[in-house]
């Protein structure tokens, strides 16, 4: 059931260029005055019909890797990362053929929120997000950004849980998209794998996705599709968020999520 109501990424794509777009470099011909090559597009990707494409076009295929540390060693309370995030370590990963690397992420280190501590919460957590990001991007490496654990109320994110939370989801994601505005090459995986109503393929788990609030198996309010934040709720955020999976959908659900703004 986890992986019928897997909750893929989709698709933070978002149109300004990075500031480490390619510039264009000087040649100098046999003859006649100093001319400049054209630069290479910047690293971006974008949804276009049911493809991601890159700034030509061309459609892409992720092949990529996760790097954990970001969901738990904050909430854990000694650390940010688990093992080494320095260039080295990102030209390992390059070295297995990788194009993308997912990181997950954890709604209270990010929000600052729950007993976090000050150093591996809030803005040192979002710094720390924000340069391996653009670490990743640099080296031309596409990046996942994951909600892993999460919790709501006061209760702290020390795990995984079925649905997002009413609480804390949508301020968490508004503040993601908010700070990778300016991230071309940044794609939004909305929740990991999601399994309400006790990890049933019910009609119950399938409306939970779509509306949230109240569901089976959740013992919180839940957050859906339509309390998400949408593309017109962050300035320069031009996104399709939405859930799907792996297999097939019922038709009641892919015809009304297509109406509401789902996939």
């Amino acid at each position: 059931m986890r992986r019928l109501l897997a909750l893929i990424a989709t698709l933070a794509l978002l149109g300004v260029a990075p500031a480490f777009a390619s510039e264009a470099s000087p040649t100098t011909p046999a003859s006649g005055p100093t001319t400049f090559a054209a630069a290479a597009p910047a690293l971006s990707i974008r949804v276009s019909g049911n493809r991601l494409v890159n700034a030509r076009g061309a459609k892409v295929q992720l092949r990529g890797v996760n790097r954990s540390g970001l969901e738990y060693a904050c909430i854990q309370g000694w650390g940010l990362f688990d093992g080494p995030h320095d260039l080295e370590s990102v030209r390992a990963i390059k070295t297995w053929h990788a194009n993308a690397v997912r990181i997950p992420l954890n709604e209270d280190c990010w929000l600052g929120i729950n007993g976090v501590k000050a150093e591996y919460g809030g803005a040192s957590y979002r710094t720390a997000v924000r340069r391996f990001v653009e670490l990743l991007n640099r080296q031309g490496l596409y990046v996942i950004l994951d909600l892993h654990w999460s919790a709501p109320g006061s209760t702290p994110a020390t795990g995984q849980n079925p649905m997002p939370d009413a609480d804390h989801s949508p301020a968490f994601w508004r503040g993601v998209a908010s700070v990778f505005a300016s991230h071309p090459a940044v794609i939004f995986d909305v929740f990991n794998e999601p399994y309400p109503d006790n990890n049933q393929s019910t009609a119950a788990a399938w409306s939970c996705l779509l509306h949230g609030g109240t569901c089976r198996g959740v013992p919180y309010r839940a957050a859906s599709n339509g309390t998400m934040p949408k593309p017109s709720t962050v300035d320069g955020y031009s996104t399709r968020a939405a859930f799907s999976n792996s297999h097939q959908r019922p038709a009641s659900f892919l015809a009304e999520s297509t109406s509401t703004g789902g996939p």
